[in-house]
């Protein structure tokens, strides 16, 4: 990492987002079950979020593409989805609140593929240091959901937007201080985007990267409600999702290191062995809370070693200046069709099904998505 990158700004930046996420994505659902959505509601409203996702990105990714000035971008989507958020604490009932996730979602979505190709770009040789950064952004997490459970405990889940809307002004601050990081001049001006996801490397890439966002579906739209009704606490609750992601935070912190043994290939099929795994064994200790503490750590393989292999394999298989683009393309395709995929099927099917059993099809959905790129990455050794 060299003298000029901003690293503290950058993972600060990376803090206060993932904070709000943190407050956000564990609480979502018993926000809405206080708010009286149903199941299925809750599933529609976790595919509308989906579907923003495959949209927005690729747009903000092309508004961003046009001149490289990425941070500017991010600095109305921030803000935008930001204001969006705030207003769920106002929203009467059903249809307002779908409204306020539609533009928080179509906002908020083209943030962080921006910001992981500004990353990128202020690392440039050195993107082996991305773990070091990107972790503050899992601390950031874990301190939000370690602090909002006993809150949300005591004061009631209600007043969840506003304690989002806040953490993202913190985030939109301090991206003020973040300077713009552009692609070295002239590299992938030969590339075509369609010429670049003709290449069979890149098709098995997404198609298991949706995958294993499709086998996410129950986890980020049920988790909690789950646990819920197995006698979990909030407390307990927000203790789960922050230890996953504490094991998260040491395996950022460890890439460096793995990268050097690793090819992005291999983490890529260790990530999704280990998430195929993780909803095997979530469905059968569901009432054992050593061993679902045991079954989080997990989330280390199954998002932070997935996550640094898929932004990595990404930023060396699109070219320079298609990165914004690339960055965009997959996060539309697996956060937003596979999510959306995910969040409306795992609505329809908690109702029709024993919930238990949902996590039986989210680990066979992984198991698929690591086949796929067991065999369309071989020869992929970057």
């Amino acid at each position: 990492m060299s003298a000029h990158v901003p690293a503290k700004r950058l993972a600060g930046f990376y803090f206060w987002y993932f904070a709000a996420i943190g407050t956000l994505v564990p609480f979502t659902g018993l926000f809405l079950q206080e708010r009286g959505a149903t199941p299925a509601q809750i599933g529609a409203i976790g595919g509308i979020l989906a579907l923003t996702r495959i949209v927005s990105p690729y747009l903000w990714g092309h508004y961003a593409d046009r001149d490289g000035r990425r941070m500017a971008a991010i600095r109305i989507t921030l803000g935008g989805g930001m204001l969006a958020f705030a207003a769920l604490q106002f929203a009467p009932g059903f249809a307002p609140l779908a409204l306020c996730f539609f533009l928080y979602g179509m906002f908020n979505n083209g943030t962080m593929p921006q910001f992981e190709a500004v990353t990128f770009n202020h690392l440039g040789a050195n993107a082996d240091r991305y773990g070091r950064i990107r972790l503050w952004g899992s601390i950031g997490f874990v301190v939000a959901v370690l602090a909002m459970g006993p809150v949300f405990e005591r004061l009631g889940v209600h007043s969840m937007p506003l304690w989002v809307a806040g953490l993202f002004a913190l985030c939109w601050l301090t991206g003020l201080r973040i300077p713009e990081a552009f692609a070295p001049a002239g590299e992938g001006q030969a590339a075509s985007i369609l010429g670049v996801l003709r290449r069979p490397a890149v098709i098995a890439l997404l198609a298991a990267c949706l995958l294993s966002q499709v086998s996410f579906g129950p986890y980020y739209n049920f988790f909690s409600i789950w646990l819920k009704d197995h006698g979990y606490s909030k407390s307990v609750i927000g203790f789960l999702w922050a230890f996953g992601v504490v094991a998260e935070v040491g395996i950022f912190f460890v890439m460096h290191r793995l990268r050097r043994f690793w090819s992005l290939r291999s983490m890529m099929l260790w990530a999704l062995a280990g998430t195929s795994l993780r909803w095997f064994l979530q469905m059968t200790f569901v009432d054992n809370l050593p061993w679902m503490t045991v079954v989080q750590a997990l989330h280390a393989v199954s998002f932070g070693l997935y996550h640094f292999a898929a932004v990595s394999l990404v930023q060396q298989l699109f070219p320079g200046a298609l990165q914004g683009r690339g960055q965009a393309i997959y996060t539309g395709l697996s956060y937003g069709v596979g999510g959306a995929i995910g969040g409306f099927g795992s609505g329809l099917l908690w109702e029709a099904m024993p919930p238990d059993y949902l996590w039986l099809l989210s680990g066979g959905v992984a198991l698929l998505a690591w086949a796929i790129a067991w065999r369309g990455l071989k020869g992929v050794e970057i």
